[in-house]
């Protein structure tokens, strides 16, 4: 029988490491980076690490590019001093990216770190077999801190039960690299609804001022980190860091860096240290080509109805999420929104 563990270690939220793969794939894959040139194609398809971190072990199989796509987004909060500590990383950052069949529209939906589900055992670990965060699966597939390609196995394992997905790709970003590209794009825009000075465990006491600005990457990555400022928490933050991934894209694809060669050479290196990636069978170079339509104002985000449990745990709102799931894995997300509007996310990112 599962053993319920209702408190699990609780860390410092580092922010949300906010799915590289978008901001590589769909930033590059517009026309102007592209260029058809043989040097930009090899030169990307070599910007990340590649590992196997769905555990299929197909990723010698090539693979040609249709759609619809489904991608496992991960971020963990991995810092450098863990690596002499050994003190195990959760994912704090957990995103469904649906890529529609025509490969013209996603969708971006954020899986609440604290959502409440069963986790598997893991036969390598020993542990799991447990209902508890979703976010713990990550540690739970790991050895030790270096084994970072366990933990995403069983972190997809456990996605995968709750939503029925079965993902093709999946990419794990950490928190320095991202940092990383963030400076190279020369920050970010972003917007916040009110005013409020930072009470995020383990972050200096800032003040954000209402309104749009614009944030260099310490600032904006401080900003997305934030939660306890919104009156529903992690939804909250799921909306800044929805918002601050079209910025990224945005940024990337209006300021000259796709057709500057030294800027490209600098943004492609900051993405080899910040992202690995399970790619299937795919290059990355014919995923860019093939996404060149999706731009991100096509990028759709989505949240998860959900309510409170009484000890502050979260959990699904059924037959909802059922429904809502159902329709990203068929394909039929579009109409499924047409009549549940409420599940697009909405609003800068800001609480009341």
């Amino acid at each position: 029988m599962a053993r319920r563990n209702r408190k699990p270690k609780r860390r410092s939220p580092l922010w949300t490491r906010l799915c590289l793969i978008i901001g590589i794939v769909l930033t590059l894959g517009s026309g102007s980076a592209y260029a058809g040139t043989v040097v930009l194609s090899n030169r990307l398809d070599h910007a990340v690490q590649q590992r196997d971190l769905l555990g299929d072990g197909s990723a010698h199989r090539s693979r040609t590019v249709t759609g619809p796509l489904d991608i496992l987004l991960a971020g963990s909060d991995l810092r450098s001093s863990w690596k002499r500590t050994g003190e195990l990383p959760r994912a704090d950052t957990i995103m469904w990216l649906h890529v529609s069949a025509s490969l013209d529209r996603a969708y971006l939906l954020s899986i609440p770190r604290d959502l409440e589900v069963h986790i598997p055992a893991d036969a390598r670990t020993g542990k799991g077999d447990s209902t508890t965060k979703i976010n713990a699966a990550f540690p739970y597939g790991m050895r030790d801190v270096d084994d970072t390609t366990g933990g995403m196995r069983l972190l997809t394992t456990t996605v995968q039960q709750v939503t029925g997905a079965h993902f093709g790709l999946a990419a794990l970003a950490d928190w320095d690299g991202f940092k990383d590209i963030t400076s190279e794009l020369g920050g970010v825009r972003l917007c916040v609804d009110k005013t409020f000075v930072s009470r995020q465990p383990g972050l200096p006491r800032e003040k954000f001022t209402a309104g749009c600005h614009h944030y260099d990457a310490t600032r904006a990555l401080q900003l997305v980190r934030q939660r306890y400022a919104y009156a529903d928490s992690d939804y909250g933050r799921q909306r800044m860091q929805q918002q601050y991934l079209r910025q990224i894209l945005t940024r990337a694809t209006s300021t000259g860096v796709l057709t500057n060669p030294v800027k490209l050479n600098r943004l492609l290196d900051a993405t080899s240290r910040a992202l690995t990636m399970d790619l299937n069978g795919y290059r990355l170079a014919d995923l860019a080509l093939a996404l060149r339509r999706l731009t991100p104002a096509k990028v759709i985000g989505l949240q998860i109805a959900h309510r409170t449990l009484p000890d502050g745990n979260e959990s699904l709102v059924q037959p909802v999420d059922d429904q809502l799931f159902a329709a990203l894995r068929d394909d039929t997300i579009g109409r499924y929104l047409a009549r549940h509007p409420t599940l697009v996310s909405h609003g800068p990112g800001a609480g009341d």
